[in-house]
């Protein structure tokens, strides 16, 4: 890994990274804080300054953090909220309008082909949209990088659970694959429009060409459907989605919860450039991770280090440092690395571990690169 000058702006230190050289630490990517309590602690504001501007806040907190990158901001709706509001009655609604496999093969089967769904997308409209989006974020956010994510926007959706119920969607995709295969070639259809019109943009806007893409396949077991059926009726759409942004040289990140090292392999053959998350207590080896390349044979980009499920929520501050440390010393050697939560910080999540996680990897990967 080749060296790069020392004190770099947030977006060399992204770029750097990004093009395999050295910067002058591991860049922290965030957004995925979620408790309001955290938020007026880092920015030292009131509750009364939080709820009258809550990005406001979020941003100052962020700052106060000194990350280098943001991917999204999200935000508590009330005290205490953290999960969208996507309580159990709403979460369940799907019993309302789908009742088994049938019903969700009947709406599968009432949509528009994949050419006319994609006549039909106004793909003029949701590029105004994304660029308004990243004007507006970048007046907000200072020198921090606007890096938006792109998960289940360019490419097939998997999580229909909250729609169509888990049985209901599992059984669907089990017993009727060649309606399921053009269930998601409708949504590859309108996504690869987006994905053209976001390299579009990369390029115009002079954003960091790097974004994060996924949408959960896996549990604690690995896939919850078959490899087989997601290599033949899932994961061609999410290549022929993706294509147009991989070949405008913009690094695609995968979302990765549960165990996915059955399917590492797939995903990378999609032409997606990196993985993002890991949990470690599913069996998931990140030095055997580090090891894989790209369908082109560059090294993996990685988004990892701040784990939600272990270490940030029950593990001692030392716990924190010795994770953050086995992070950088693993994946720095040949991957681009950047640290990212694993998914979002909530507030079971020690104040002081969420702190020192951020402060350690900035003092130990700066003296750590600094040594060479």
């Amino acid at each position: 890994m080749k060296s790069t000058k020392s004190m770099m702006t947030k977006r060399e230190r992204m770029m750097a990274a990004l093009n395999f050289e050295r910067p002058d630490r591991v860049p922290i990517i965030q957004g995925w804080l979620i408790d309001d309590v955290h938020y007026q602690a880092l920015a030292g504001a009131s509750a009364e300054e939080f709820w009258a501007d809550r990005e406001g806040v979020a941003i100052r907190a962020y700052q106060a953090l000194d990350v280098d990158a943001l991917q999204m901001i999200c935000l508590p709706s009330a005290p205490g909220e953290f999960r969208g509001g996507l309580d159990k009655e709403r979460y369940e609604s799907y019993q309302e309008r789908y009742r088994s496999a049938e019903d969700v093969l009947a709406y599968a089967q009432s949509l528009p082909d994949p050419a006319e769904a994609a006549r039909a997308f106004d793909a003029d409209a949701w590029a105004d949209e994304f660029e308004q989006k990243v004007h507006l974020m970048r007046s907000r956010i200072g020198d921090i990088v606007w890096l938006p994510t792109l998960w289940d926007i360019i490419h097939p959706t998997f999580e229909w659970y909250p729609v169509f119920g888990y049985e209901n969607y599992l059984l669907f995709l089990t017993l009727y694959p060649e309606a399921a295969d053009r269930f998601f070639a409708i949504h590859a259809a309108t996504g690869r429009l987006k994905s053209e019109k976001a390299a579009a943009l990369y390029a115009k806007l002079d954003m960091v060409p790097l974004t994060l893409v996924g949408t959960d396949t896996c549990g604690s077991n690995g896939p919850i459907m078959p490899v087989t059926f997601l290599r033949e009726c899932y994961f061609p759409h999410v290549a022929h989605a993706l294509e147009p942004v991989h070949e405008a040289g913009i690094r695609t990140v995968w979302h990765s919860d549960g165990d996915i090292r059955p399917i590492v392999d797939e995903v990378l053959k999609c032409g997606v450039g990196g993985f993002q998350g890991f949990q470690v207590e599913y069996g998931v080896d990140i030095a055997d991770l580090a090891a894989h390349r790209t369908l082109s044979g560059d090294p993996l980009t990685i988004f990892s280090g701040m784990s939600v499920t272990t270490n940030l929520p029950h593990g001692t501050v030392d716990d924190v440092r010795r994770e953050m440390e086995r992070v950088i010393d693993v994946f720095s050697k040949e991957c681009a690395l950047f640290i990212c939560p694993s998914s979002n910080v909530l507030p079971d999540c020690p104040l002081e571990n969420v702190i020192e996680a951020h402060r350690h990897v900035i003092a130990y990967s700066r003296e750590k690169y600094a040594s060479g």
